[in-house]
C-alpha cells in the first residue's frame, strides 16, 4: 500500500507526544518495520516536545522516505534551524501516562538515527526536523545533523550575468498554478536529496535528478527577467508573459529536468518514494514549461500556455 498521505496534524499541547508514539508506531508496523518501532518513539517523543516549547502551531508530524529507510518528520511553524543542547537535564513527565525525554535536547535523536536533520519549507516560514530511526542505538558518539537551507529562490544574491545568452519567451504563464508546481518540485527535489544521501547506491535516479537540479540553479542565477515570475506569483497574478535571457546550455539542462521527472513519476509511483504524484495539469505545465526551451532553444517561436490558470478551474 503506498504512503503517500502518512501525515497526521498534532494538537498543541501535551497529550501531542503521546499520539505521535503512537501513531508512528503503527504506521511502523503496517509497513513490517517494527523492528525501528523503539527508535522511532524515542525521537519522535523529543521532536514532538522540542517543537511544542519552541514553535507555534500548526504541527504535524510525517512518515516519508522509502519502506527500507523510513523516515520520521516533525512539520513546526518555526523557521529557527535546531539546536543541541549542550547539557540533558533529567526526563520530565509531560503526559498522563507516558514518560517522555524532554529537554534532553537532539542527542537522543542522534542516538537513535542513522541519519538526522532539518529543512526549511519552501516558504521560510516553516521547518521540518527529520530522522531515520536505527536498529542499534549509537552508544560512542554524536551524529551531526543535516541541516539544510534548500530553495535557492530564498538565497539573496545579484543575477550573475557574464557569458553567452539566448532570449527565451514563455506566454501566457499561469502564476498562481506555477507557484503550485513549484511548491511540488521542491518537495520532489527534497525527497529525492534525502534518498541520494541515504543510499545513492539504492537510487541512482535520485542522484542524477540532485545534480541535474543543482545545475538548474546555476543557471537560474546566470540568467536575467526571471524575478518577474516571482513577482507575478507573490502578487496573485492569472497570467504573466516572460522575457528571459538564459545560459545557452539551459535548454538542454530544462530538457533533462523533465524527462528525469517523467522518470521519477513512473518508478517511484507507487511503494518507493513517498511523495505525491502531482495533479495531471501540474505535469502539464511542467512538460509545457522545460519543453519551451527545448523548442526555443532549436529556434522555434514560442507556443503560448493554453491549460487551466489554477487547481480550482479546469474546465478551460
Amino acid at each position: 500500500m503506498p504512503l503517500t498521505k502518512r501525515s497526521l496534524v498534532l494538537p498543541a499541547s501535551p497529550p501531542s507526544v503521546k499520539l505521535a508514539r503512537s501513531w508512528v508506531s503503527k504506521i511502523l508496523a503496517e509497513i513490517g518495520r517494527e523492528d525501528l518501532v523503539d527508535a522511532a518513539q524515542l525521537g519522535v517523543s523529543e521532536l514532538v516536545t522540542n517543537a511544542l516549547i519552541h514553535s507555534q502551531p500548526p504541527l504535524s508530524v510525517r512518515v516519508r522516505g522509502t519502506v527500507d529507510h523510513p523516515r520520521i518528520e516533525v512539520v513546526d511553524s518555526s523557521p529557527v534551524p535546531p539546536q543541541r543542547a549542550p547539557n540533558a537535564p533529567e526526563p520530565e513527565e509531560v503526559d498522563d501516562l507516558n514518560v517522555t525525554t524532554f529537554g534532553r535536547g537532539l542527542d537522543l535523536v542522534a542516538m537513535m538515527s542513522s541519519r538526522w536533520g532539518s529543512d526549511l519549507a519552501h516558504d521560510g516560514r516553516s521547518k521540518s526536523v527529520w530522522f531515520e530511526p536505527s536498529r542499534d542505538a549509537r552508544v560512542e558518539e554524536h551524529l551531526d545533523g543535516e541541516i539544510f537551507i534548500f530553495d535557492p529562490d530564498l538565497a539573496e544574491g545579484p543575477e550573475i550575468l557574464d557569458g553567452d545568452r539566448m532570449p527565451l519567451q514563455l506566454l501566457r504563464v499561469p502564476a498562481r498554478l506555477f507557484g503550485e508546481m513549484r511548491r511540488f518540485h521542491f518537495e520532489v527535489r527534497r525527497e529525492l536529496r534525502l534518498l541520494a544521501m541515504t543510499a545513492p547506491e539504492d537510487y541512482p535516479l535520485a542522484t542524477k535528478v540532485t545534480e541535474i537540479f543543482v545545475q538548474a540553479d546555476r543557471e537560474r542565477r546566470s540568467s536575467a527577467g526571471i524575478s518577474r515570475l516571482d513577482q507575478a506569483i507573490a502578487s496573485g497574478e492569472e497570467s504573466v508573459d516572460l522575457e528571459y535571457q538564459v545560459p545557452l546550455s539551459t535548454p538542454k539542462t530544462m530538457t533533462r529536468i523533465r524527462d528525469l521527472l517523467n522518470e521519477v513519476y513512473q518508478a517511484f509511483s507507487s511503494e518507493h518514494l513517498l511523495a505525491l504524484r502531482p495533479p495531471d495539469v501540474l505535469v502539464d505545465l511542467q512538460d509545457w514549461y522545460f519543453t519551451e526551451f527545448e523548442r526555443q532553444g532549436r529556434g522555434e517561436e514560442p507556443a503560448p500556455w493554453d491549460g487551466p490558470t489554477s487547481l480550482t478551474d479546469l474546465s478551460h
